[in-house]
């Protein structure tokens, strides 16, 4: 195989944590997950599947979340007018407002955060949800969208659902991290809540930049065994579908912030020049 068409590092890829890189592969490893373990997923009794949450800015400065992407198919533009109904004749008299402010956003100047996630239900004529899983992005970690995040990841655990969140990102800020001040610390972590009867148990994953990415379980409950999902495959899947890796040039470029331990740059520097040698 061409050594331009792979990647130089056996798991993680530091060059990959800067947009629009992530951006991209944010959105295709989530899809590949889902598609490399729908199989597995049936054959439990459960589906699997990408949904997303959308985050809009108001003109105050608030994020409200306005919906799924599917929601805004055919729209009804006719609010746009900006004239209040009419009434008919015999309806019912309506107070009238003391007071109106209209509010005009720009379209252009509209911010939106979209964020990918995976999803388990159970099959069935009640698709309960048993499992969501999250691949941590920038503005998940740091800006204005992290509260709202932390807010959507503290539901997920006060839920009945399973949850895993994976960190392939060094920078930022991650609560999860915190929770596991036994575990050496490393680049990458995946962080699991796996629920119980009366409570639940938190599973930590450190992972290193020398490391393959793992098989890891995620759990989908009702006696089921975990869903075993291999990181790699989609990593490498969805690293072939949106990077080509004979444009991210390893001599040139410098490995994106935050700066690396000694041992991770003297590792990454004598993996580049291995690659560039073959």
């Amino acid at each position: 195989m061409n050594s331009q068409l792979k990647s130089p590092f056996p798991g993680m890829n530091p060059f990959l944590e800067m947009n629009p890189r992530w951006q991209e592969f944010h959105g295709w490893f989530i899809r590949e997950l889902a598609r490399l373990n729908s199989s597995k997923a049936r054959e439990a009794g459960c589906l699997l599947g990408v949904e997303r949450s959308i985050y809009q800015r108001e003109p105050d400065g608030q994020l409200v979340l306005v919906g799924e992407l599917d929601a805004f198919a055919g729209p009804d533009l006719s609010f746009l007018q900006g004239e209040r109904p009419i009434q008919p004749g015999n309806a019912t008299a309506l107070v009238e407002p003391k007071a109106v402010h209209e509010v005009t956003l720009d379209p252009s100047q509209m911010e939106l955060y979209k964020q990918d996630y995976l999803v388990v239900r159970q099959a069935g004529r009640f698709t309960r949800i048993l499992a969501v899983l999250e691949l941590l992005s920038f503005a998940n970690k740091e800006g204005s969208y992290a509260p709202k995040y932390r807010e959507k990841r503290m539901r997920l655990l006060t839920s009945q659902a399973h949850f895993m969140e994976i960190d392939f990102l060094r920078g930022g800020e991650n609560p999860s991290r915190l929770m596991f001040p036994e575990l050496q610390s490393t680049p990458y972590f995946i962080f699991v809540a796996r629920k119980t009867g009366c409570g639940r148990n938190e599973e930590g994953y450190p992972i290193r930049l020398q490391e393959r990415l793992p098989v890891i379980g995620l759990p989908i409950g009702l006696g089921r065994p975990d869903l075993p999902l291999d990181l790699a495959a989609a990593f490498e899947s969805a690293v072939s579908l949106c990077i080509e890796m004979a444009e991210i040039r390893y001599q040139d470029e410098p490995v994106p912030d935050p700066p690396l331990s000694t041992e991770d740059a003297d590792w990454i520097k004598s993996q580049i020049d291995q690659y560039s040698l073959s």
